[in-house]
């Protein structure tokens, strides 16, 4: 017999209650493996780089549009970070850290293009794109943008106040020495607001949750565990609402940051918030997924991604510029691909100043 997950054995008039599997206790591997670490380089050499590690970002996967790409499993990678990560970045030597298959870690030195991309109308949306060249032996696993929870998912797993979120970032004190070790923080939705809230960026759109930030966390990705709701009947055959821990881990969104006021004003129901001198209260800001979507989806990119897979496919056509076609297991090489996005962006830019 087995009852919300318990197992109950009777045998010999008596009876034992063994508690079943807990899905709320574990997370899956993809949650940790699709983060890296955003660093300030220090030193380069031949071994490497080393430096300073900042924040948290991590990796969304866009399928090709292109039948014969997608049979190939070919996809455009983007790595997501905070828009206020990113900008502080600007003009410094940045790289991002991620594990590596063979033991150790391995770094992309930047992003494709050398540019990042924020909402295309939204200035208080903390959301920053940049297009990457995984390496083959980078051990990361990309976020589908169909886990990308917009608002149609959301009304559809029901997802709302209470549900468990996850946290999955950098804890500087111990990132970890010859691997990455990102930290996992637990928490719940505390608010959905209807309205613009108040954060350093100005009034934007977010959710609240409790979880308390730390200041490596700034780009995390921002996973809820949907809830069950379904229905019993009590013995009078009444019905009632029982809860369970549901399957999947859709994106809520971006760790923007944490909530902050002065200490002086902690009992006031009116202050501004403040970052550099405030008190942490355990709200943690979220920028909704949808922004991320937003902002991978804007019109410049979609054309750059469809100009990029056109020059991919007179690559991988037979009787073009490649003679061995048929042979070739993946349509660029990264110089190639490389390549291929300065001509798409230069010709999409161009369409547009016309």
């Amino acid at each position: 017999m087995q009852i919300l997950g318990d197992v109950v054995t009777v045998r010999h008039g008596r009876f034992r209650i063994e508690k079943g599997h807990d899905p709320s206790v574990r997370i899956q591997d993809f949650v940790l493996k699709c983060v890296a670490f955003v660093g300030e380089v220090t030193h380069r050499d031949a071994t490497g780089v080393s430096g300073d590690l900042l924040a948290t970002g991590f990796f969304v996967s866009v399928p090709c549009e292109d039948a014969k790409m997608q049979a190939q499993g070919a996809c455009a990678v983007y790595f997501v970070t905070a828009k206020h990560v990113a900008t502080d970045l600007a003009g410094r030597d940045a790289y991002f850290l991620v594990n590596d298959l063979r033991g150790g870690t391995t770094t992309f030195d930047r992003i494709m293009g050398d540019r990042w991309w924020f909402h295309p109308t939204d200035s208080t949306a903390d959301v920053a794109v940049g297009q990457v060249w995984p390496h083959r032996t980078a051990d990361i696993i990309s976020v589908s943008l169909v886990q990308l929870a917009g608002p149609e998912m959301l009304k559809g797993l029901d997802i709302g106040i209470g549900d468990e979120i996850y946290v999955t970032g950098l804890f500087t004190p111990a990132p970890g020495t010859a691997r990455n070790i990102p930290i996992v923080r637990h928490g719940n939705i505390a608010m959905m607001p209807t309205e613009q809230i108040q954060t350093e960026l100005g009034y934007a759109d977010v959710y609240l949750v409790e979880a308390r930030s730390l200041g490596g966390i700034s780009g995390s990705p921002v996973f809820v565990r949907p809830t069950i709701d379904f229905k019993i009947s009590d013995r009078k055959g009444r019905p009632r609402d029982a809860f369970a821990a549901g399957l999947g881990f859709p994106l809520l969104g971006l760790m923007h940051g944490h909530w902050d006021i002065r200490e002086s004003e902690i009992n006031k129901a009116f202050f501004d918030q403040d970052r550099k001198r405030g008190v942490n209260l355990g709200i943690g800001i979220v920028v909704p997924a949808i922004k991320i979507l937003e902002t991978i989806n804007q019109e410049e990119l979609v054309a750059i991604r469809r100009e990029g897979e056109r020059l991919a496919t007179r690559k991988m056509t037979p009787g073009t510029d490649s003679v061995k076609s048929k042979e070739r297991t993946s349509p660029f090489t990264k110089q190639e691909f490389e390549t291929a996005l300065k001509k798409a962006s230069r010709k999409v830019v161009s369409r547009k100043g016309e």
